[in-house]
């Protein structure tokens, strides 16, 4: 029985992942735009731990100052917990780079600096330090900055190093400290360049993602648009249609669907072309987006039919603004190389009602459109 009791607390003191959550948005916070920042600190938490851990093995082996290593390890620590401050508290959004990757990369290469100089015999292990810092800030830094931090680098090791073979010769040896820095200053010109690489990568994967956007975009609007007139085409006014059928639903306003088809079009083609033809379905998608209400929406349905959604709105009535159309065209030229033909059209007309489907109202103005005709062409009928 006892051990039947245990299972069931152990299993109750594991964190669950509610908890885990929790923590990750103490520590992180749940602004996204800080989080990024956050990670990049813990990053040089994790390598100021790992110096820290270097130091104090070093003072345990009796080759570096107890003393020394308590002062870098409590400014390892107040480096890291005052950059997490400022950061939680959003003040690193005042400056111009928020992630404040620069001053950190400089205060991590001088606090290393440092640790090299007091480790002594296993000075050696912090060079590398050294390079995991500038490879984190090369990730956040701009090609400039990343030089520049790798030339303070360069010339801050350099002195440091000098510095340690005049006082501690038997720890730090000339030749030794010349080849050590020149290995920091190799490395450090590696990873400038690298950074330079970098940036470009980035700059070209830019570029190529916004071309490829706008490639997008422009199949989108192809696929939408009617190439000879502009126009919304089929498929995109049935998306229309059933966007103003949901809308309605939902208490917005009723609309009128309306078939257009231009009379004698077949007459226009064989007498004077299709070059002829295709200008009078362009003079005419252009005047009726010039005649039309702002609010009414119009697409090529097919041929020489157009078909147009006009939403009720006080007071007008949806069907005049098809009347004005009519009389417009009566003055207008079908096409600049025809003066004397006028472009006449039959429209149909049916009211949606709620809750039919868009393929019903469109049947009713079809068949207001074929009564349109029937009668005699060039006028208007309501189903």
């Amino acid at each position: 029985m006892p051990t039947q009791q245990a299972a069931p607390a152990a299993l109750d003191s594991l964190p669950s992942p509610g908890r885990t959550t929790r923590l990750a948005q103490a520590l992180l916070g749940t602004d996204s735009r800080q989080r990024p920042t956050l990670q990049l600190l813990g990053l040089a938490a994790l390598v100021t731990a790992t110096v820290v851990i270097l130091l104090v093995y070093a003072a345990s082996i009796g080759v570096a100052d107890v003393l020394q290593v308590a002062v870098l390890t409590s400014l390892f620590f107040i480096f890291i917990l005052g950059f997490y401050g400022v950061i939680r508290s959003g003040l690193n959004q005042r400056f111009a780079d928020p992630t404040l990757a620069m001053p950190q990369t400089i205060l991590a290469q001088t606090l290393i600096a440092g640790a090299y100089a007091v480790t002594g015999p296993v000075h050696g292990a912090t060079v590398i330090m050294l390079s995991l810092v500038m490879v984190f800030g090369m990730f956040s830094l701009r090609p400039n900055a990343v030089r520049h931090a790798s030339v303070y680098t360069v010339v801050l090791m350099g002195v440091v190093m000098y510095w340690c073979s005049q006082k501690q010769p038997l720890h730090y040896p000339l030749g030794q400290e010349l080849f050590n820095f020149a290995l920091t200053a190799i490395v450090m010109l590696a990873i400038s360049r690298l950074s330079g690489q970098l940036s470009e990568m980035r700059t070209r994967l830019k570029t190529q993602k916004i071309a490829l956007e706008q490639a997008l975009a422009h199949i989108k609007e192809m696929a939408a648009r009617d190439e000879l007139t502009g126009l919304p085409n089929r498929r995109r006014m049935m998306t229309l249609l059933q966007e103003h059928a949901t809308r309605h639903a939902r208490g917005g306003p009723r609309f009128f669907v309306c078939i257009i088809d231009l009379d004698h079009f077949k007459n226009i083609n064989d007498t004077y072309g299709h070059a002829a033809g295709d200008a009078v379905l362009r003079a005419f998608a252009t005047q009726a987006q010039v005649v039309l209400r702002t609010t009414d929406m119009i697409g090529r349905w097919g041929g020489e039919e157009f078909l147009l959604l006009l939403p009720e709105s006080a007071p007008g009535d949806p069907t005049l603004g098809v009347a004005r159309l009519r009389e417009s065209l009566a003055d207008l030229p079908a096409s600049p190389a025809l003066h004397d033909l006028r472009v006449q059209f039959s429209a149909g007309f049916a009211r949606y009602e709620e809750g039919e489907p868009i393929d019903q109202a469109i049947e009713r103005a079809d068949r207001a459109l074929y009564a349109a005709k029937s009668a005699g062409r060039n006028r208007s009928v309501v189903l």
